[in-house]
């Protein structure tokens, strides 16, 4: 099986990707680069420009938001297959809310925004269903859970 093909087969299991067309989620495995960390490794600190999202394949990834953003709620351990850095797909890219540090070593998945919304443009009926799924993580972000 081609790396593009078992990358397909990762995105497919991402929630945020979960039954978008095959067009689409090849072109997203196409662009996506893996990376390897060691632990320890910082992958991006708080306030940094949100310019790539990534999923984890492998290992684990311990994210840190900074104080005084209010009610902010996020996984504090990032699990296999998780998306995490997705403000990478918000337009004029923000800056990043927190720190993600490998916490063992890692092997993680990233996909530039730019290119993303590249791909979610030239396939709109998935851009659609991945855009409303992340309207959805960012509300479920700043929603304090009890």
């Amino acid at each position: 099986m081609s790396e593009t093909n078992q990358i397909n087969e990762i995105l497919n299991e991402v929630s945020l990707f979960a039954g978008c067309a095959p067009e689409a989620l090849t072109a997203m495995a196409e662009a996506a680069h893996t990376h390897e960390y060691p632990k320890g490794q910082v992958i991006y600190e708080n306030g940094d420009q949100a310019l790539d999202m990534y999923v984890l394949l492998h290992g684990l990834v311990s994210f840190n938001t900074a104080s005084g953003v209010g009610h902010l709620y996020v996984e504090k351990l990032m699990k296999r297959h998780m998306i995490f850095g997705w403000a990478a797909l918000i337009p004029e890219h923000p800056r990043r809310l927190g720190s993600a540090v490998c916490m063992e070593p890692c092997s993680v998945l990233s996909i530039n925004g730019d290119r993303a919304m590249e791909i979610l443009s030239e396939h709109p009926q998935s851009g659609f269903i991945i855009m409303k799924r992340l309207c959805s993580m960012i509300a479920n972000t700043f929603i304090e859970k009890k």
